[in-house]
């Protein structure tokens, strides 16, 4: 299997071309009654706390659950069906699943597994959403394999914390707690049925954070392996059949949904409960530029080959659920058109040289341990854009010395990258990058303030002559002064994996409406919760979006069975 990941279709960006990529995966659940606090079972100082409204805002509150409600126009929110105005034969299940994602498909799987009639409705002509891009997964020493080979990472107090303080406390604190508590769970049982462990890596954070579990197959061996438990379970998928609406009784519960059966005729599924895991709104630019203005705008988009069109998402907010942080994404780290994640000249974007906005001005301290940084730089930069300057001396630094970071492509390497020259020139002849034998030319092509650019670097090769960055406080052992020819500028755009966030959610993944309650019938996951990515993307931790999604579809599957089956 392929395992790099090409940019492609790239817009105009300030004189560059910007595009779409593929990547992420998301999702959100867990169990307890509402309005009582279900932070997991703490067990000793290594536990995560029992949540609640003391622990964060949004929280647990007394009876009701705190959303951050605001009178909004959502002009693309899709309104119910009334159940007693359908016409239309019923079909009727247990647990109906839209979407058939990283959530979605292990939500079905599970639910089926626990003895419930599961119809998953999915849009696309084959299953799997964006598992065929997802990688890493976040996992602490709580998951069995890790446990077993002697991987520590933070304990769940330690994870909690970080949690929430990355987020400014905005986070559904009992959500958290249940996530981190539970978070193996999901994991646990996709080895226990036969995935296969690839690699174990530490999280961008360092050692001792979280763990980075690699499957063989990626995640696509994780979604075959839930597609074959519902299978055996007597669950059904029905691909090419988009959900069109959900499906409310006169009371307001959600019953099931309406959609488009592959020959075009009007289906109902009729449900006990219904899970929405679509994906978000990737793909879907109207909602980008509404929700997200020109950070969304000015992103390089990492999903929109899949079919996250915000159909999910919009028949949420239909049905009165309400927007959690709609406004935040994946942010990844930068981007150069028509580059492959690991290549060359996208290690060479992401090295800590000196990187400068178009009018030649210092962005940052070039140094990263979160991928949300590098983003948030590039989005405010003028015309959402920087550039790496750097000369001839880091191009031979490259070819034979280990990178300063982390390369973003599988194998995930440090080591030098031997080809770094002829990548440059490969680069510059197809107009991905610059180079030329004086700063100012280089200024001139690449579209940058030739005054400001030739200031700036002599600031900082001051800075690098006397070993201190009084600037940006970056690192000593990265000043690196930019002296000798030819120099080189790449253009670097923001990039995003996919959105982030759909409707609030409690720690059960039920959708809470205007007043915090929770609508009956009615669950959500992945790209299509919100509650617990509440400012960007927690990216520290390696694949906390992905363990996230299988967390919510297989503990809202649990509370689903548990309702019905009285367990």
């Amino acid at each position: 299997m392929e395992e790099r990941i090409t940019r492609r279709n790239f817009l105009k960006v300030g004189g560059l071309t910007a595009g779409a990529l593929a990547i992420g995966s998301l999702a959100a659940c867990t169990p307890s009654e509402s309005g009582s606090p279900a932070g997991g079972e703490p067990g000793g100082a290594g536990d995560a706390p029992a949540g609640g409204a003391a622990g964060g805002a949004p929280g647990v509150g007394a009876g009701e659950y705190s959303v951050d409600y605001v009178e909004f126009n959502h002009p693309f929110k899709i309104a119910p069906a009334r159940e007693s105005e359908i016409t239309t034969p019923p079909t009727e299940c247990d647990y109906l699943v839209i979407g058939s994602g990283n959530c979605g498909m292990t939500s079905a799987a599970r639910a089926a597994e626990r003895g419930l009639k599961v119809i998953v409705l999915e849009k696309a002509s084959v299953a799997g959403g964006a598992s065929v891009a997802t990688e890493a997964h976040f996992a602490l020493d709580t998951v069995q394999y890790v446990a077993e080979h002697d991987h520590p990472t933070w304990t769940k107090r330690e994870a909690y914390d970080y949690f929430m303080f990355f987020n400014n406390y905005r986070s559904n604190a009992t959500l958290v707690s249940e996530f981190l508590n539970h978070h193996n769970e999901p994991l646990d049982w996709f080895i226990d049925k036969g995935a296969q462990v690839r690699m174990l890596l530490y999280a961008l954070a360092g050692e001792k954070t979280g763990a980075g579990l690699f499957f063989e197959g990626r995640a696509e061996a994780l979604s075959k392996i839930s597609q074959e438990v519902l299978a055996s379970n007597g669950g059904e998928i029905m691909l090419s059949t988009p959900a069109t609406k959900l499906v409310t009784d006169e009371g307001g519960a959600v019953v099931g949904a309406l959609a488009t059966s592959e020959a075009g005729e009007e289906v109902f599924i009729k449900a006990k409960a219904t899970f929405v895991g679509t994906g978000g709104f990737g793909r879907n630019a109207d909602m980008i530029h509404y929700y997200m203005g020109f950070r969304g705008d000015n992103a390089y988009a990492g999903d929109t080959f899949l079919e996250h069109d915000g159909d999910g998402v919009n028949m949420l907010l239909g049905v009165g659920g309400v927007d959690g942080g709609m406004r935040w994404s994946q942010g990844q780290t930068p981007n150069v058109p028509d580059v492959a994640y690991g290549e060359p000249l996208d290690r060479a974007a992401s090295e800590p040289y000196l990187w400068v906005n178009k009018y030649g001005k210092r962005v940052g301290g070039e140094f990263f341990t979160n991928l949300t940084v590098p983003f948030e730089v590039c989005s405010y930069s003028p015309d959402a854009i920087y550039f790496n300057i750097f000369d001839s001396t880091m191009v031979t630094r490259m070819e034979t010395e280990p990178f300063f970071t982390q390369s973003r492509g599988l194998p995930y390497t440090f080591d030098p990258e031997p080809n770094m020259g002829a990548a440059l020139e490969e680069g510059v002849t197809n107009g991905l990058c610059y180079k030329a034998d004086t700063l100012e030319a280089l200024a001139e092509a690449a579209g940058i303030a030739p005054e400001g650019l030739v200031g700036m670097v002599e600031e900082y090769n001051a800075l690098c002559a006397a070993g201190e960055d009084t600037m940006f406080f970056k690192d000593p052992a990265m000043l690196l002064p930019i002296a000798v020819a030819p120099f080189y500028a790449v253009p670097c755009i923001p990039s995003r994996l996919s959105t982030l966030n759909g409707v609030y959610v409690n720690e059960r993944l039920k959708v809470l409406d205007k007043d915090g309650k929770p609508i009956p019938g009615l669950y959500a996951g992945g790209l299509d919760c919100g509650s617990m990515f509440m400012t960007d993307y927690n990216h520290a931790f390696s694949g906390s979006a992905s363990t996230f999604s299988f967390f919510t579809g297989f503990h809202a599957a649990d509370t689903v069975a548990d309702e019905i089956l009285g367990a």
